[in-house]
């Protein structure tokens, strides 16, 4: 999965550094200490319902990997602006979610209609006898 920054396809990562960034910054924080749990509590509401903070956090994690990543708030507003105009923020928090059902890490991150790659591989599975 990928955006288009500055006329060049940005690959989104989905890696542990991602996720652990995602979790603080969707988590709860409460006198000065932070509890986390952005992943399992913000996270899939938020891309359900095309959250701008919450794609705006999540593109800002997961493109942190690339060699020029957006900075400033004014080239993710560019952004999201793009995939609100092309796609839909709702549509593109649902492909988001998809994706993070395929991974075994984040899977139970996502509503189960988005998990089919986890039913698909039990069903092959050979039944020990």
């Amino acid at each position: 999965m990928h955006i288009t920054f500055k006329e060049r396809d940005i690959e989104l990562s989905f890696g542990l550094r991602t996720l652990t960034e995602i979790d603080r910054s969707l988590g709860l924080e409460v006198e000065s200490v932070s509890l986390g749990q952005g992943l399992e509590t913000m996270l899939a509401p938020g891309l359900q319902s095309g959250n701008v903070i919450c794609l705006y956090k999540l593109i800002k994690a997961a493109t942190a990997h690339d060699k020029n990543p957006p900075k400033t708030d004014a080239e993710f507003e560019a952004i999201l602006d793009d995939i609100a105009d092309d796609e839909g923020l709702e549509e593109f928090g649902a492909q988001v979610m998809g994706e993070l059902g395929k991974r075994p890490m984040t899977r139970n991150l996502v509503p189960e209609k988005y998990q089919e790659l986890k039913k698909v591989k039990k069903e092959s599975k050979p039944k020990a006898v």
